[in-house]
């Protein structure tokens, strides 16, 4: 009988224990800490301190200004997780600790009222689709250690009108400014190796840019429907111009085509309006759709 109580026993703190984490087991490195008097600010335990990963509106001020903690419980807030200021349409500012290291996926997504960023020097990385659809957002600051902006990062940031990619980062990640079409100047640096694809799609203000010097390919999609886009020199170098990379920049009228080039895929250059003549490789190998409805007269040498 005294076993039977025992064993009772036992089940029933762990209801308890397993109630206070929300029915779930967090596990070890994933406690929540609920501050006090709210149940919604939470922090979950991660590598090297504390990650705020549910928000509550009391720490947004009545200018729309929110402040993260540096600390919580003595512990570094390093990283704000995945959805974590998702909707909220309060924030016009965010004042970032100097212990911020990440900033998960999709984070402020759909914060249309984010008027601007100044990211903190101590910021690595930031996730998928950390500020997309931030309508508002018009300028963005980063620090000099961020080496990963991830893909659709700050897609459909319809005022942003103007970044300078920081020389800590190499790789410009799918539909990263896809619909930014407020994007005037982007200015990136010869340390960048790769551009992917639909990078720069929608961006139709855009009306130039200079392409690093190591990429070596021009990868699907990249500048289509950039409207504005009036002339690009493709570096030497680049072996592909994949498909639909300039689909319908209709403002194109000028295109420099290196010797390197081996390949231009369907579309490339469709409904480019303005091209009237383009010079290319001999030995390249150019798809009978690369030039539709573009009145584009080719001069091979």
């Amino acid at each position: 009988m005294k076993k039977f109580y025992s064993i009772l026993s036992c089940l029933m703190i762990t209801v308890v224990l397993l109630s206070a984490c929300g029915g779930k087991s967090t596990g070890p490195s994933t406690k929540i800490y609920p501050t006090a008097g709210s149940d919604v600010l939470k922090f979950t335990a991660c590598s090297g301190g504390v990650e705020l990963s549910q928000y509550d509106k009391t720490i947004i001020d009545e200018n729309g200004v929110l402040t993260i903690p540096a600390q919580y419980e003595g512990k570094n807030v390093v990283a704000i997780g995945a959805g974590a200021f998702a909707g909220c349409h309060d924030i016009t500012k965010i004042v970032f600790p100097d212990t911020l290291e990440r900033i998960e996926k999709q984070a402020f997504v759909n914060c249309t009222s984010l008027e601007s960023l100044e990211l903190p020097e101590s910021l690595t990385v930031l996730k998928s689709g950390s500020f997309r659809n931030c309508t508002s957002l018009k300028s963005v600051t980063f620090g000099s250690l961020v080496h990963t902006i991830e893909g659709e990062c700050f897609m459909d940031c319809r005022k942003l009108d103007n970044v300078v990619i920081p020389t800590s980062v190499t790789t410009i990640r799918g539909n990263t400014f896809d619909g930014c079409s407020g994007l005037k100047n982007i200015k990136l640096h010869d340390g960048i190796t790769e551009i992917h694809g639909a990078a720069f799609t929608n961006c139709s203000a855009l009306e130039e840019i200079i392409l690093p010097s190591k990429i070596t390919e021009i990868r699907g999609n990249t500048f289509e429907n950039c409207t504005s886009l009036k002339t690009i020199a493709i570096p030497e170098g680049v072996t592909r111009i994949a498909a639909h990379s300039f689909r319908n920049c209709s403002s194109l009228s000028y295109a420099i085509v290196p010797s390197t080039v081996k390949e231009i895929g369907s579309s490339a250059f469709r409904s480019c309006r303005n091209l009237k003549s383009i010079i290319l490789p001999k030995r390249a190998t150019v798809n009978e759709r690369a030039f539709k409805d573009s009145p584009t007269s080719i001069i091979y040498q």
